[in-house]
């Protein structure tokens, strides 16, 4: 007797510890990580992640290319008309204020719920490490675990702390790596220099899949590599279209940034003049912010501005003398349909096919694809769960029906955590 109701014993701990916490997340984002720079040097531990999980060749971005509007993004499943990140360097006409990367006050970020909320909602735990918007109070919550950004902290350290965190009881880890993108942009997509830091990165990924190994969490843990956009080549003192030479700078009120886009406000009465020369001007196309094309979701937000510049892949728009002497040979923030803006995407893990290519998907869909995987409901997003479901296994679609309408997981989780303490309670007494 008491032979089985050990066995019972342990049975019953091991499918409510599956019940009460299922598996867990970690998302991690390599910035500026192009598709096609796996092509480029030999990454043996990419490859060996496709071979033991699912790749897609690229995923889709969202416009504009730029480090923070992707990231909240992926974050929060949501265009960046959406949730108002649209630039990294931003003007908002109702708070008369600028946005830059140190802009951390509520009022910037609460126009999405980014997933680390969606999970502490439903009384899971999230942890984040350099994410953007981590450091913000945002519908009323941040992280239980995060971190102010600190560019020098080693990349080990950050792997180590990640590791920490899931092997206790963190439910979502999100891991953010600066490269390859520094390096693009100081070289240019093509150097010597960033091949090698792409090995390097393959590098990083290869620590990562050790100290899994070692702490035995490939069971519990799907893990997701991104990006959040590509780069280009770009020469500011020769490829760039100064805006100076061809409208009148007295015109305009503000250019909250300049480079592949430029968000433009003119003075009162003046739109017309502006569009006007800036028209047929060669390798820029200008938009007022309601013929913004469709395809970039980027017109329905106060802070896009009401005219938009966007330059022809490679070229830069400036304004003025003063700006032709960056030095950066890569740049981003292009038409999102380009193929040098596209990042890579690879997964892993209990729920996650193995040896599989997906089909391109949108980085939008990145939301709803982790909602499913944690079992929790999803806030409203711009994302499509069917664009991922095709390599998730192991999921009851039924009990885990992580759409906009709500999944019956959350809703039965605690009678059945209670059941299972009482049955536990039970077998101890014998």
């Amino acid at each position: 007797m008491a032979r089985i109701s050990s066995f019972v014993f342990l049975v019953v701990e091991m499918c409510c510890w599956w019940l009460i916490n299922g598996n867990k997340v970690l998302l991690i984002s390599m910035d500026g990580f192009r598709w096609d720079y796996i092509n480029q040097v030999d990454t043996p531990n990419f490859d060996a992640l496709a071979g033991k999980g699912t790749r897609a060749e690229y995923i889709n971005g969202t416009f504009v290319t730029k480090t923070f509007p992707s990231h909240y993004t992926m974050a929060t499943g949501l265009y960046e008309e959406s949730h108002g990140i649209i630039a990294n360097s931003m003007y908002d006409p109702l708070f008369d204020d600028y946005f830059n990367k140190r802009s951390k006050q509520t009022k910037w970020w609460d126009g999405g719920e980014p997933m680390w909320v969606t999970v502490r909602k439903q009384g899971l735990k999230s942890a984040v490490l350099f994410w953007p918007g981590n450091e913000s109070e945002i519908r009323g919550m941040r992280p239980n675990i995060y971190s102010a950004y600190n560019h020098t902290m080693p990349f080990q350290t950050r792997v180590d702390t990640a590791i920490r965190w899931l092997s206790n009881d963190i439910d979502l880890a999100m891991l953010y790596f600066d490269e390859p993108d520094s390096t693009g942009h100081l070289f240019g997509p093509n150097s010597s220099q960033v091949r090698a830091k792409v090995k390097e990165m393959d590098d990083v990924l290869g620590y990562i899949v050790k100290q899994f190994d070692q702490a035995n969490l490939w069971e519990t843990v799907n893990v997701i590599v991104t990006s959040d956009h590509g780069m280009t080549e770009v020469d500011y003192a020769t490829r760039h279209v100064d805006l100076s030479e061809h409208i009148d700078m007295n015109a305009i009120d503000k250019i909250p940034s300049t480079g592949p886009t430029a968000n433009i406000l003119p003075k009162a009465n003046m739109d017309d003049a502006i569009i006007r020369n800036l028209t047929n001007v060669p390798h820029v196309q200008v938009y007022r912010k309601e013929d913004v094309p469709e395809h970039w979701h980027y017109r329905n937000h106060r802070r896009i501005l009401p005219i938009l510049v966007v330059a022809d892949e490679g070229w830069v728009v400036l304004k003025g003398p003063e700006e032709y002497s960056e030095p950066d040979r890569g740049a981003h923030g292009y038409d999102n349909t380009l193929m040098s803006m596209k990042p890579i995407f690879y997964a892993r893990g209990p729920n996650i096919k193995a040896g599989y290519e997906t089909l391109p998907f949108n980085n939008v869909d990145i939301y709803p694809l982790i909602c499913e995987l944690l079992c929790i409901r999803q806030a409203p997003n711009n994302g499509t769960l069917a664009n991922t479901e095709n390599f998730i296994v192991n999921v009851d679609q039924e009990t885990c029906a992580a759409d906009t309408s709500g999944s019956s997981s959350a809703l039965f989780s605690l009678p059945v955590v209670i059941l299972c303490l009482l049955i536990k309670q039970e077998l101890q007494v014998l």
